[in-house]
């Protein structure tokens, strides 16, 4: 009888502890909404804001959201570290609503053409497509999902503007390369896609350079397969 008691004061004392300890590992959600908590779908960029028109989906393998594997995942699909690791320009912010306010891109990655060491220099000079990461793992939404505001720019002797309609072509580009199954040495990925709509409203109000989108964001799910 005594043993039996004392076995259920345990049980108890392990329920409650559980209950009160902190969840330290993200939700299980594709993404947070950033508008329901004060947040954008635009960054902050100059006179206006860069539209964040992909997400990877916090659903994907955990890896992948990480810098190191979106990195790894972003080679597959042609993009990488921008030439010789350098970034020139001020930072851009993003507020994803989750509790984290406005916060610095957390890396700006290029469109690689495969040259050794030097294919996003190549992208540089004569311009391409181009992403800046912004993560959602604030206290308030922590689905993990990356936010990515996706673009094509002009080359270097037009100080990288944005080309007409750029983000939208800039974001079917990205999404066009990646969707499907794609590998990097022994990394496999296969991609899945779809559509978001009413989130991020189509024109250019608020939008960098008053260039027009059409408000569409593409959730991409991304999973390593063995």
């Amino acid at each position: 009888m005594l043993r039996s008691k004392c076995w259920s004061f345990v049980v108890l004392g392990v329920a409650l502890f559980a209950a009160s300890a902190p969840i330290s590992r993200r939700d299980a959600v594709d993404y947070y909404d950033p508008r329901t908590l004060s947040g954008s779908l635009l960054n902050r960029s100059g006179s206006g804001g860069e539209p964040l028109n992909v997400i990877i989906s916090g659903k994907s393998t955990p890896e992948v959201l990480t810098p190191a594997g979106f990195l790894d995942y972003a080679r597959a699909v042609g993009m990488s570290e921008e030439c010789l690791g350098l970034h020139h320009g001020t930072k851009q912010l993003a507020n994803l609503g989750d509790g984290n306010g406005w916060v610095e891109e957390r890396e700006v990655l290029r469109e690689h053409f495969f040259l050794p060491f030097f294919g996003t220099c190549l992208e540089t000079m004569v311009g391409g497509n181009h992403l800046r990461v912004f993560r959602q793992d604030g206290p308030k939404a922590n689905s993990g999902a990356l936010f990515l505001a996706v673009s094509q720019e002009m080359d270097l002797s037009s100080h990288h503007m944005i080309i007409p309609n750029g983000y939208d072509i800039g974001r079917d580009r990205f999404v066009q390369r990646a969707v499907g199954t794609k590998a990097y040495y022994d990394k496999t990925y296969e991609t899945t896609l779809q559509n978001i709509t009413g989130m991020l409203p189509s024109g250019n109000r608020g939008v960098n350079h008053r260039i027009a989108q059409d408000g569409v964001i593409k959730l991409l799910t991304v999973t390593m397969k063995k």
